[in-house]
């Protein structure tokens, strides 16, 4: 350290005191913006919209089969629990599933989100849905009504992918 041959050996550390206390309010202002709770609590309303505007985009996309905007929602090694107990991993078989889905339904899907929250790079969406599946082949309409949930997870990009999603519903009427 260059110290001005003005200033005695003894005021030496307390030079360096003040240059460490000014240095330490510097940080101190400049980053306790980010880890304030408003900061915090501002970040948190930005991921919960993110995650709800994913949700309504999902069942838009559902309802008129827009089967790429759907896969892209999920990371590729997602999981879709099905109601019945199968168990659907991975971009392959998603796109199988709801291949499947759009050619034989037309869905008209209504998802009540319940409960939304995030943590870090963790975020989740629980409610109960209605839905009635017209059946294309012959305009047979079967109705149902459940639970939902979808685990979604910050990609390093930044963006939201669902990792984990579950329907848990009761079966149609005659089922």
């Amino acid at each position: 350290m260059n110290l001005p041959s003005g200033v005695p050996a003894k005021l030496q550390p307390l030079h360096c005191w003040r240059r460490a206390a000014a240095t330490f309010l510097f940080l101190a202002t400049t980053l306790s913006p980010a880890f304030s709770p408003v900061a915090t609590a501002a970040s948190q309303a930005s991921t919960v919209a993110a995650i709800a505007k994913i949700r309504e985009a999902w069942v838009q996309d559902l309802r008129t089969k827009q089967l790429e905007c759907i896969l892209k929602f999920y990371a590729s090694d997602a999981v879709f629990l099905q109601p019945n107990g199968d168990r659907i991993t991975g971009s392959a078989a998603l796109r199988t599933l709801f291949q499947n889905i759009m050619a034989t339904f037309n869905s008209d899907l209504t998802l009540h989100s319940r409960n939304l929250e995030a943590s870090g790079d963790l975020a989740y969406d629980s409610g109960d849905f209605e839905e009635t599946l017209t059946i294309i082949a012959t305009g047979a309409k079967i109705t149902s009504k459940g639970s939902y949930i979808m685990i979604f997870k910050r990609q390093p990009a930044g963006s939201w992918q669902i990792i984990q999603h579950a329907w848990m519903g009761t079966p149609p009427p005659g089922a």
